[in-house]
């Protein structure tokens, strides 16, 4: 019914006249009501033409090449389990992206012995514009998102994101670098371009988050700094205060005094008695000489008897006889079947290699000796510490089995060679001994304090390891932050040595890193470069 077909009577007199007009006026009140729906029905027409579509609440978008585009998860943070992320795609001039060809991977990288996940989103348009993808997640962690659009005209673009099952948001990192929009179904106006290399990973963080989540940052200066060297260490016998006794004759062993190793002895005492037809030959040759000299006469070719006395003397003075059997056998003129051997310094026996009867030559090894009231600490350096180690550096010796639990001594010598099993060089350290429990053959934990000098540091919690790389997150002022990595040297009472990458004066993140590093794709960041 039209409403301008609708025709009012006057109002007239009496029950029938009122009855005329309250039909009247239903009529007009039903085309009224017809009237308002179809206005409603046209209106809805051409916002479907033409309008723009609904968007989640409070949502960022970010260019990916000439789109801008919008995510969000539900829920948020995600959790093991179906979850929800929706897509807004739309131009410069916000007009929705319709009918495009929208794929979403969700993958975790492998780590260690477990294998690499990935799940692949069931993508579905919503509205105009609006794509939602079901997708699933197997464990909790960090996972990264991949998010491809082709749209029916132009070339497809890729974005990448974040997202953490234990941090609420989604963090965009990275996307297709934008031309403007003029490629873009219904062209016009430009979108900005992405991040260069110094913006990839760099992620904004306000006050008010930093100090709810705790973020702190420092300065990188110039310190002072010293470091500790730890090493395995082995107690050996300091080769400075070692002896042998080898004899210079040949002979047979009669008697032992020094009975086993280990057995303590001083120097002068006897070791062992020997008998040797050379020796007894030459104390024979000797008294001979002594009794012409004495006598006085002369032997052939003119030579005084002293002369031969001397001669007889000095080769048993050669053969290491001591002066004292010497004196004794020109006293009582009688020569001395056994032979004492004596100890050359005060020690242990270190080695033993005769027994009563055993017969010997010139030159054999029969005893070594060595003082342990100093020992020498050889300790294994690993070829990456070597170059800070010097003679003279002080080291500090631990057992935590010994009464006196640590010891102090000096760096004394460095190899000039590496172990090539262990990539390991030897550095000796003396220590003293005055109580012998630093027994040779003992392992020990030995320290080297080593100073560096003035060099940039870097405090050690703000240096967050991926892999190979070792990187900081920088303020650049404003609440941004972002990763860089850098080039570290030593580390020194809770302190890196800054080789590159960081500039005296910077501000670094100190505190947090982990959480500013769920909100910036660092391993994606760390590739750039």
């Amino acid at each position: 019914m039209s409403a301008d077909r609708i025709r009012l009577r006057p109002r007239a007199a009496g029950p029938r006249g009122d009855h005329i007009t309250r039909a009247g006026g239903g009529r007009v009140r039903r085309a009224c009501v017809v009237l308002a729906f179809a206005v409603t029905l046209v209106a809805l027409g051409c916002q479907a033409r033409g309008g723009r579509a609904t968007v989640p609440k409070d949502l960022a978008f970010q260019p990916v090449g000439p789109w801008q585009v919008g995510a969000a998860n539900a829920p948020d943070p995600p959790h093991t389990g179906d979850n929800t992320l929706t897509l807004a795609v739309r131009d410069s001039l916000g007009r929705p992206l319709e009918g495009a060809a929208v794929e979403v991977v969700v993958r975790m990288p492998a780590m260690g012995t477990m294998p690499a996940m990935e799940s692949r989103g069931r993508v579905r348009e919503a509205e105009p514009g609006i794509y939602r993808a079901g997708y699933g997640l197997a464990m909790g962690g960090e996972w990264d998102v991949s998010v491809r659009i082709g749209p029916r005209q132009g070339a497809p673009v890729e974005a990448s994101y974040r997202l953490s099952t234990r941090v609420p948001g989604l963090a965009f990192e990275q996307g297709t670098p934008g031309a403007g929009a003029a490629g873009a179904a219904g062209g016009g106006g430009g979108a900005p371009a992405g991040g260069g290399v110094d913006s990839v990973g760099e992620v904004v963080i306000d006050a008010a988050r930093r100090q709810a989540a705790g973020i702190r940052t420092g300065p990188v200066e110039m310190r002072d700094l010293s470091t500790t060297v730890r090493a395995s260490g082995r107690v050996t016998y300091d080769e400075r205060r070692q002896s042998e006794v080898a004899l210079k004759f040949s002979g047979w062993v009669r008697d032992i005094a020094a009975e086993y190793v280990g057995m303590p002895v001083e120097a002068g005492h006897p070791l062992l008695r020997v008998y040797s037809p050379e020796l007894w030959a030459a104390q024979q040759e000797y008294l001979e000489a002594l009794h012409v000299a004495r006598s006085g006469s002369l032997r052939a070719e003119g030579v005084a008897g002293h002369d031969l006395a001397d001669a007889a003397r000095r080769r048993l003075v050669l053969w290491d006889i001591p002066a004292a059997e010497l004196d004794r056998i020109a006293r009582s003129f009688d020569a001395s079947e056994e032979l004492p051997i004596l100890a050359p310094m005060s020690g242990v026996v270190v080695e033993k290699n005769v027994v009563r009867g055993s017969a010997f030559t010139p030159g054999q090894v029969l005893f070594r000796i060595a003082r342990l009231d100093t020992v020498w600490v050889v300790a294994s350096v690993f070829q990456m510490d070597l170059p800070l180690v010097r003679e003279g550096s002080p080291a500090r010796l631990l057992d935590p089995y010994l009464d006196e639990r640590s010891r102090h001594g000096r760096v004394a010598f460095i190899a000039p060679t590496l172990e090539s099993e262990t990539r390991t060089g030897q550095v000796r350290i003396v220590m003293p001994n005055p109580r012998g429990d630093l027994k040779p053959g003992m392992f020990v934990d030995v320290e080297l304090e080593l100073p560096l000098g003035r060099r940039l540091a870097v405090p050690e919690t703000a240096v967050l390891p991926t892999g190979e790389r070792r990187i900081v997150f920088v303020d650049l002022g404003g609440g941004r932050l972002a990763p860089r990595e850098v080039r570290l040297g030593h580390r020194a009472a809770g302190y890196y040595e800054v080789l590159a990458g960081l500039a005296e004066g910077e501000v670094v993140v100190t505190s947090g890193n982990f959480l500013v590093a769920s909100e910036s794709k660092l391993r994606s960041a760390t590739q750039k470069w």
